[in-house]
């Protein structure tokens, strides 16, 4: 399996254990300060340009401590929009920009209790923000969302969503709901999103993804029956590709290719054998 964030098992959440100290950049609408190259802009704790602002801090990775701050376009600064930009950056750097993103979105989203209303601060031991008035303690929303590679033989079950870049296919998702497992989820995402039933998934791995707050907990599952059916609203088009005529596919970047590049690497493995 190859996705982005899939191989940094030395990153460290919500410490600053390392010798040096970068920030990224980000504006209220979630776009990204990037330098010439088009990569995440880095900046030194105490670059003038953003002096105003108060630096969160993200984890360690490789010596070096992230943080991230918020706020009004930097006029000095070029920005650009987060998910391209994450797509073509290097592991080491996906991993630090998609824990900053998120724990920002927390901070912006959990300024106040959804308690009793009243404002929320810092926690005095962990990462959460906590309500003095009742006591609420709060931390960063993660959302376990299943990703689901269905295959039948050589063929592999892909769909489009609307938001899809023309021409583009990829694996089905859905979020788990509570109450349930993420096996659960599987199946039932599938059934609902295309009609078909699934034999037993099977754990493939996971992926942070900040869009907004997601854990992409991905499956593979072998097709059991019915045809295809699609629900019209999540799914517009959903259809079998042999995996020698496959439609344009999600980037390299998402466990959803890495998920169907190990497949079809599987296969033509044990055709060659």
């Amino acid at each position: 399996m190859n996705w982005l964030g899939d191989h940094e098992a030395a990153w460290q959440p919500g410490l600053a254990i390392g010798k040096y100290s970068r920030m990224f950049v980000t504006s209220n609408d979630r776009m990204i300060a990037v330098d010439t190259n088009g990569d995440p802009l880095l900046l030194d704790l105490d670059d003038a340009v953003v002096a105003d602002y108060e630096p969160v801090l993200a984890g360690t990775l490789d010596d070096v401590n992230y943080y991230g701050v918020r706020g009004e376009i930097i006029g000095s600064l070029q920005y650009q929009p987060l998910r391209p930009i994450l797509i073509q950056t290097r592991s080491a750097q996906f991993v630090p920009v998609s824990a900053a993103m998120q724990v920002l979105d927390f901070l912006h989203e959990h300024q106040f209790c959804g308690q009793c209303g009243r404002p929320t601060t810092p926690s005095r031991s962990d990462r959460g923000r906590t309500c003095e008035s009742c006591q609420l303690t709060q931390y960063p929303r993660i959302s376990p969302c299943v990703i689901v590679l269905v295959t039948r033989g050589d063929e592999l079950l892909l769909a489009r969503a609307p938001r899809f870049v023309d021409g583009m296919y990829s694996t089905l998702a859905g979020f788990v709901e509570a109450g349930e497992s993420a096996e659960h989820a599987c199946h039932r995402e599938i059934f609902e999103e295309v009609g078909v039933e699934i034999s037993t998934p099977i754990y493939q791995g996971s992926q942070s993804w900040p869009f907004k707050h997601s854990l992409m907990l991905g499956y593979h599952a072998e097709w059991r029956l019915g045809d295809i059916k699609i629900d019209g609203n999540e799914i517009i088009d959903a259809q079998w590709f042999k995996i020698d005529n496959l439609p344009k596919l999600p980037p390299r970047a998402s466990i959803s290719r890495g998920m169907i590049d190990a497949f079809i690497s599987e296969r033509f493995n044990s055709q060659e054998r």
